[in-house]
């Protein structure tokens, strides 16, 4: 369907009963009686590519002591965001460097006053660890309101319009009821984080929309704990059996054969152990994200667009457990490779469903420069606060 023609049913009567086209059908804006149809993410980038940028990134960040993770963080979010194709076009990335240099030079010296004055009393970092969970919600708030504002497509930029008092609630008030309902209100309170994030995004002058069912929250994270829970069964009856294995094979050894028979025993069950506990660790976090981040995508809207996430919980988790143990057996040499086909099959399985299968077009929205101390806290720290 050519989107540039007038839709009949939609046009507006004119009282002058001219034949002038509705504004809507000139600039190309997809109209909302269209049928929706998916635009796919696409991502470009290879692990060759980024390999060179990681290693200059990791050796400069060596040599500098640290000093040159801004410019490292710069590049790297750059070469992803560039890699990412949506209808042909491109997103940047559009911080600077040096705006994030004093952000992460203040979280230096927050960190090595932590360390400092464990060093005369341990009991004094106790007021430290507080102004860092007092400021945690301000650091958050700044740092959605920062990547948004320097995350753009199409030369439009995204807004964070979420307000402070409500990240003050949402990641402190919230936080002191989890012990008091003995953690049963996580799920809820993940969807608050969510909604803060989600609900509050605008792409120009257009708004995002979000709204999320609690219930769907519980059920995801009740299977992972039925899972959880099944993964330590597991882990009990695999060490009873290879304790019983062990005992009854060392009954017939000598004492100098069921020394080393024990050795080796210990070794094999600890490599065991912690396979499985980076299985189990995986699993839990990657997949519940994955079905959550899944449900999140088909109750999100821009407009009349909407988005759909297609990931499939077995592939994801092979790959998540493919990427963890090829880093670990590699010493992080494949960690550029991990990304790269992470990111890869995120984007390659996000749709955005437009009407007409037409993007349109939107307008950029003036903004106002926002600090980069949030942005550096957040990566530092590596909080959870976005997608």
């Amino acid at each position: 369907m050519d989107t540039n023609e007038p839709n009949s049913e939609n046009a507006p009567e004119s009282n002058d009963q001219s034949n002038t086209e509705p504004e809507t059908a000139s600039t190309g804006t997809p109209s909302a009686s269209e049928p929706l149809h998916p635009v796919g993410f696409q991502f470009t980038g290879r692990a060759g590519e980024f390999f060179k940028i990681w290693i200059v990134n990791l050796l400069l960040q060596v040599v500098t002591l640290g000093f040159y993770w801004p410019w490292a963080m710069v590049r790297t979010k750059r070469y992803f965001y560039a890699n990412t194709h949506l209808d042909g076009h491109s997103f940047d990335y559009l911080a600077k460097p040096k705006s994030l240099l004093i952000g992460y030079l203040i979280v230096l010296c927050f960190t090595a006053l932590y360390a400092v004055v464990g060093l005369f009393n341990p009991l004094f970092v106790f007021p430290v660890i507080l102004v860092y969970l007092v400021a945690a919600p301000w650091i958050i708030y700044k740092a959605l309101r920062f990547r948004a504002r320097n995350t753009a497509y199409r030369n439009v930029r995204f807004k964070f319009s979420g307000l402070l008092s409500d990240s003050y609630i949402t990641y402190m008030a919230w936080a002191v009821l989890v012990p008091f309902t003995f953690g049963l209100i996580i799920p809820y309170w993940k969807l608050k984080q969510h909604e803060y994030f989600f609900g509050n995004l605008q792409f120009g002058k257009t708004p995002f929309g979000f709204k999320p069912k609690g219930a769907e929250y519980y059920k995801y994270y009740l299977l992972f704990f039925a899972i959880g829970m099944a993964i330590y069964l597991v882990v009990i009856i695999l060490f009873v059996a290879i304790g019983a294995v062990s005992g009854y094979s060392m009954d017939a050894m000598g004492s100098d054969e069921m020394e080393t028979a024990m050795t080796i025993g210990l070794v094999i069950g600890m490599a065991i152990l912690y396979a499985i506990i980076i299985a189990a660790g995986v699993i839990f976090q990657n997949g519940l994200w994955m079905l959550i981040f899944n449900y999140n995508m088909s109750v999100w809207n821009l407009g009349d667009f909407r988005f759909e996430s297609k990931m499939k919980l077995v592939e994801y988790l092979l790959l998540c457990l493919g990427n963890i143990f090829a880093s670990v057996f590699t010493l992080g040499l494949l960690i550029p490779w991990a990304k790269i086909r992470l990111a890869k099959y995120k984007l390659e399985n996000l749709y955005l469903l437009a009407p007409g299968g037409q993007l349109g077009e939107h307008f950029e929205a003036s903004h106002e420069e926002e600090g980069a101390l949030g942005e550096a806290t957040s990566d530092f720290m590596d909080f959870d606060i976005g997608l």
